[in-house]
């Protein structure tokens, strides 16, 4: 599951009355949990089935020919993959970077409950405008194409209100120190990855099989269903929880709905006036034309973004600046990490639906449904890492956040190794496919490494970073998912310029895709060990060694 707020942290926008909403949660309890926890489990499992479900589908949509695949069924758009790869990454960008201002908003002005709602509805609206895209003539015409792209616009700013508030109200269910908190926050982790996991059978079967906007459309049920039975719930269970923090939250929140349709509009507008084209040549003329250029701009931007992180680290208290150094690094870990990872719904996905087997007996399995193998090995590994962190706690063998993090990138860059092999398998071959299997594997090692990174993040801001700079890091750290997510859809978009030679590599372990996936395996272990290796370094950084 990908980048996931960590269960035993609070969101940004927690707010100063958590104290006060947490006392008005007591009541009946299932399971030793407050009822309103499964409730808020339930919600989350559907918006999480609908993001999840379109990340499935989108690249595979947008690559398939307008004229449909050999049997002229299922038509799609003829983007190139490195298009689709593009969009793909400012969609799950700014999927983790809109929360940022969400969050706030929540906490200022709305309260999280109409936050929810407004989040919610709009993912909704979002997914029914995607299936609507695809009806009659718009199906092959731009102006339907704009119409999707307004629909993707709705749902990243519904992400945006939905994102941040759902954790919030799970920590709002129980009073500072309660020792039922990390455990609710488990169950709701679970409810995370239910969404995750089932998303891919019904979505992205009804996709693949019965017709692309048929999947768009049908995650808008399973949100519906959530926002119908929390709404049903919610004066029973949670009484009191995401109440509005100021008068006229409602006349707000009608108003922050209504300007995201119209941001949403304007946006799709500006595609069908050609002007995010327009944005796409310049940044195909810094990468490919004037790459020396481009790299002059990201050197500069690299300069820049450095010298503010120098100049902040200063304005801490000598005691403090150590842990936000360690704070700083771990985000560059954790990107990196999410950047080679997010590659799941891009390059990986589109190599499983060209490039792999997928026949059982005489049943092909459709590719989308590899989207729901990462949350199937966290359903199956989860209590096991849960039980062996446990384990080496006690005897005082606990991995450190930069072991972990380090254990996190080597699994990440095993896991790259069955790809070099696939790959590497269908190179020069036009007939060739890869085994299944090569693509689980790779899954599962990503999984493992996702279990062992999963700890750090913003549980690790909240312990180590100064008190009146805990809000401003945790959303500098939503940041770097933004970036991660981003740059994740940029490196895919590669994938084809170097499978034809365009793009050459410092290594050359065979043709297709091969050096592309051998990138990763050499970054990824050789970042993983360079972290091992400072590890002793990094823990005199922290603020507790022992984190």
């Amino acid at each position: 599951m990908a980048n996931p707020v960590p269960p035993t942290s609070p969101s940004i926008a927690s707010g100063d009355d958590q104290d006060r909403l947490s006392a008005k949660a007591a009541g009946p309890t299932f399971l030793g949990h407050p009822r309103g926890l499964f409730l808020l489990f339930f919600v989350e499992m559907w918006e999480r089935f609908s993001y999840y479900g379109m990340r499935a589908l989108l690249v595979l949509y947008l690559i398939q020919a307008v004229t449909g695949d050999e049997k002229g069924f299922n038509p799609g758009r003829g983007w190139s993959q490195a298009q689709a790869s593009t969009l793909y990454g400012w969609y799950t960008g700014l999927a983790y970077l809109f929360p940022i201002f969400g969050g706030i908003v929540a906490d200022k002005l709305i309260g999280t409950h109409r936050s929810m709602l407004v989040g919610g509805v709009l993912i909704s609206i979002g997914h029914v405008i995607l299936g609507i895209s695809g009806i009659g003539a718009m199906a092959h015409s731009e102006f339907g194409m704009a119409v999707f792209i307004t629909g993707l616009a709705v749902i990243v700013l519904g992400t945006g209100h939905f994102k941040p508030t759902v954790s919030v109200m799970v920590g709002q269910l129980y009073p500072p120190g309660d020792p039922r908190r990390e455990g609710a926050f488990t169950i709701f982790y679970m409810g995370i990855n239910l969404g995750a996991f089932l998303c891919a059978f019904i979505c992205g079967t009804l996709g693949e099989k019965v017709g692309w906007h048929w999947g768009f459309g049908s995650a808008a049920v399973g949100m519906i269903l959530g926002l119908v039975t929390y709404l049903i719930g919610k004066p029973i269970l949670l009484k009191g929880i995401g109440d509005a923090p100021r008068p006229n939250a409602t006349r707000n929140a009608m108003g922050l709905m209504v300007g995201s349709l119209g941001v949403s509009l304007a946006f799709g507008c500006l595609y069908l006036a050609g002007l995010t084209e327009t944005f796409g040549r310049v940044m195909e003329y810094l990468t490919t034309t004037k790459p020396a250029l481009g790299l002059g701009v990201v050197v500069a931007l690299g300069l820049g973004i450095f010298a503010a992180m120098f100049a902040f680290i200063a304005r801490n208290d000598p005691k403090d600046r150590g842990p936000v150094i360690s704070i700083f690094l771990f985000m560059f870990f954790n990107a990196f990490f999410w950047l080679a990872f997010e590659q799941a719904g891009s390059s990986l996905n589109v190599f499983t639906e060209q490039n792999t087997n997928r026949m059982i007996g005489g049943f092909e399995v459709p590719a989308t449904w590899f989207q729901s193998v990462n949350a199937g090995f966290i359903f199956i590994l989860a209590p096991a890492f849960a039980a062996i962190w446990t384990g080496l706690g006690r005897r005082g063998l606990n991995p450190s956040q930069p072991m972990k993090i380090a254990l996190g990138l080597i699994f990440l860059g095993l896991g790259y190794l069955f790809m070099v092999v696939a790959a590497k398998g269908v190179a020069g071959a036009a007939l060739a496919k890869a085994s299944m299997w090569l693509v689980v594997a790779t899954y599962f090692w990503h999984t493992v490494g996702e279990l062992c990174l999963s700890p750090t993040g913003l549980s690790y801001v909240t312990k180590a970073a100064p008190v009146k700079f805990v809000s401003l890091l945790m959303g500098i750290w939503f940041i770097s998912s933004f970036i991660a997510n981003l740059s994740g859809g940029l490196v895919a978009a590669q994938v084809e310029k170097i499978e034809k030679g365009e793009l050459t590599l410092p290594w050359n372990f065979g043709g297709g895709q091969t050096n592309f996936y051998a990138g990763f395996v050499i970054v990824s272990l050789g970042v993983g060990f360079a972290v091992a290796l400072f590890t002793p370094l990094l823990k005199k950084l922290m603020r507790n060694p022992n984190d």
